[in-house]
């Protein structure tokens, strides 16, 4: 296989280099944010992302994955509609809950702004999940790129003028929505000529037996991913009940910078991987070359920038987002290795749904939860709630993270290996 002259090397390019764009936009204007916004109100962004990561992937019950995999066009935009119908749902009853919270509540309008900015954030991020899948499929890769652009162009824009108006963390959410609304608009467009183009294949039977033809979305890769947002979530919110939103605010900032590599490339390159490794299971051919050059060539571009922050976090990030981010940048030291490994084995996140492997790939996101919610959850009751408490937390995390992450590459090699689960 001419690994280097492959069209997958040029999809990875085509969607790279826009993601590239977009996110330099977002990491060169931080250090002017950083110094307009403070650190809790950068936690209640943290927050807010988490939030509608949460409700965006369970609304459509994953089935946004499915679009790449079937042969046919007709089939792909049954599963299409059939996401967008189960995502109205969760989002009416998210906004139920949401609405009767409020009603718990004492009045507080910024609270209010945010419950009902997180509902639609969720919402458009959901056409935005569809639309990149879909994309994918069609291999439309420009228009990834494109929208990713519009959104990081328009969003980081508002949170700049917004911060000016010191309009807080509601200015940093509202920017978001904005910036999704906008990112969205064209899968939206391309929905409504799929619909007008498919009306008279639409079948709700065709849809029922679509959903249980790729009903290990929803019974096997739903569990596992609202395991994973879900805990990313309530550790949020255990951060800041047992320490503080403060704290919280410079370990989500870290947690951010430190996936850069991640956002910036794993990511191009996992969706472009997923769309290769399907067709080459569906022609029988083996994936685990390909795989194995994928773990080298991150290996070698996540190396050097890993290590400088493992060495130097603190100062590193107290001179580029200013004298508030020293605690952040020291966090960053102690997560480097987790997320470096997090990053390296990032483009399989979606492998074990085409060779079958959901189950094994759940226990091991089980057991990574469990020994994550215990140590932010238990070991503040028996520790205590000071800020040397939650460094100490934070060690114990960042290795035994490292570990798991580590078992779970040589895994994913051992069964590309295997091939397809057929039993």
């Amino acid at each position: 296989m001419k690994f280097n002259k492959s069209g997958f090397v040029r999809s990875v390019i085509v969607l790279t280099t826009g993601t590239v764009i977009a996110q330099s936009i977002t990491y060169l204007i931080a250090p002017i944010l950083t110094r307009i916004y403070s650190t809790e109100e950068i936690g209640d962004f943290g927050l807010y992302m988490r939030a509608i990561g949460f409700i965006s992937a369970l609304a459509t019950a994953r089935y946004e994955f499915s679009l790449p995999l079937p042969k046919n066009d007709s089939h792909s935009f049954l599963l299409y509609r059939l996401s967008l119908r189960i995502a109205g749902y969760i989002l009416l009853a998210c906004g139920i809950l949401g609405f009767i919270y409020l009603l718990t509540q004492p009045f507080n309008l910024n609270q209010v702004l945010f419950v009902f900015i997180t509902i639609f954030s969720s919402g458009f991020l959901v056409l935005i999940n569809l639309g990149t899948n879909w994309s994918i499929r069609k291999k439309h890769f420009k228009k990834i790129s494109f929208t990713r652009i519009s959104n990081s162009f328009v969003s980081n824009g508002l949170r700049l003028g917004f911060g000016l108006l010191h309009m807080g963390s509601i200015g940093l959410i509202l920017a978001s929505l904005i910036g999704y609304i906008v990112s969205s608009l064209s899968f939206v467009k391309d929905f409504f000529q799929l619909k007008k183009f498919n009306a008279l294949l639409f079948s709700n039977k065709k849809m029922y037996v679509l959903s249980r033809e790729y009903k290990q979305f929803p019974q096997v890769s739903l569990p596992h991913v609202v395991i994973d947002l879900g805990r990313d979530l309530l550790i949020a919110g255990l951060i800041v009940y047992f320490f503080s939103k403060d704290i919280f605010g410079s370990y989500s900032h870290s947690y951010t910078i430190l996936r850069l590599p991640l956002v910036l490339i794993g990511t191009s390159i996992g969706q472009v991987f997923f769309n290769k490794c399907t067709v080459m299971i569906n022609e029988g051919k083996r994936i685990d070359k390909v795989l194995e050059k994928i773990f080298a060539t991150l290996l070698l571009i996540s190396v050097v920038p890993f290590t400088v922050i493992f060495l130097w976090g603190e100062p590193l990030f107290y001179f580029v987002f200013g004298h508030k981010w020293g605690d952040s940048g020291y966090y960053s030291e102690i997560m480097a290795i987790w997320l470096m490994l997090n990053f390296l084995i990032s483009p399989i996140s979606n492998i074990p749904m085409i060779l079958h492997r959901q189950k094994e790939y759940f226990t091991l996101g089980m057991i990574s939860t469990v020994t994550q919610l215990f140590c932010f959850g238990i070991l503040p009751l028996v520790l205590g709630d000071t800020k040397v408490v939650f460094i100490q937390i934070l060690w114990i995390v960042s290795i035994s993270q490292a570990i798991i992450l580590s078992f779970i590459f040589f895994m994913t090699i051992y069964y590309a290996r295997l091939g397809v689960k057929t039993t």
